[in-house]
């Protein structure tokens, strides 16, 4: 049984894939063919990438608290510096065909067996190695991904029906420790820079984030926000500096939909998107 130490991620994760199942519950034949925030990806898409996940992350925790943490059969770690893509909706769509089952009943089930896999983890397991394609990692790290994709994607659903749709709160701590592993992934050097650009995140609630990224123009630092100035200063809450460092926000279009305020550059603060993408 899980114990106090797991409980926590392994209640967090069932708890989202349980928000987002009573969401989807409520959906018309018509919103499912809609398009999601995903670009690309309709809200078909969105969840049968979720519901096909459920099965490989029951099987891959499974062999991690075996032992295993090598790639399962078909699959492979990713080469160095080889950034991971979703696939195509095209892509996605024609996986769906293939099991010829009914999206949310596929996500149901997964989802339900990844649920009775975790609640039996034991605080050992959880520092067992489990393959992912980016490297082998934790199973408490895999948890945490886990969590990243029901979040973003559940959001990626909710988000194309209402535009003012935010993070569901829960995850949102568990998200923040994430972040600085996405930020390693997701940064693309390329605008030229005479001088470092420093970003600052002052985020008040409900997880509170004072954090500097220092952009050199092919790396970046990042840190505890310090006495040194920033070139910009960009506010707003936890969920929303989520959205942000995940690429789900284009901060110009934050702004103007009262998610985000800038203190400072405007326009560097408008670079941030150009150095960190989402995928």
């Amino acid at each position: 049984m899980a114990t106090s130490e797991t409980s926590g991620i392994v209640q967090t994760v069932i708890g989202e894939a349980s928000r987002l199942r009573d969401f989807l519950s409520g959906l018309d034949a018509q919103t499912w063919a809609k398009d999601s925030t995903c670009e690309g990806w309709t809200n078909e898409d969105v969840v049968s990438h979720l519901a096909g996940n459920a099965g490989g992350w029951a099987s891959n925790i499974t062999r991690a608290v075996a032992g295993d943490a090598g790639p399962p059969e078909g699959q492979s770690f990713l080469a160095a510096g080889e950034k991971a893509s979703h696939p195509t909706g095209p892509a996605a769509r024609a996986s769906r065909r293939e099991s010829g089952t009914q999206i949310l009943d596929a996500f149901i089930a997964g989802h339900d067996r990844l649920g009775k896999v975790l609640l039996d983890l034991t605080d050992e397991d959880l520092d067992k190695p489990c393959f992912h394609r980016r490297g082998a990692l934790p199973i408490r790290g895999y948890l945490g991904i886990q969590l990243q994709e029901l979040a973003l994607h559940g959001w990626d659903v909710r988000s194309g029906l209402d535009s003012a749709a935010e993070l569901w709160e829960g995850p949102l701590p568990a998200l923040v420790d994430l972040a600085p592993r996405w930020l390693r992934t997701a940064f693309t050097p390329g605008l030229d820079l005479p001088t470092p650009v420093r970003y600052r995140f002052d985020v008040a609630s409900p997880v509170t984030v004072h954090q500097d990224l220092l952009v050199n123009g092919d790396s970046y630092q990042a840190g505890p926000s310090g006495p040194e100035p920033a070139d910009a200063v960009l506010r707003c809450n936890t969920g929303n500096y989520i959205l942000l460092m995940y690429g789900r926000l284009q901060v110009e279009r934050a702004v103007a939909d009262g998610r985000l305020s800038i203190e400072g550059s405007q326009d560097q603060a408008k670079n941030f998107n150009a150095w960190f993408k989402g995928f």
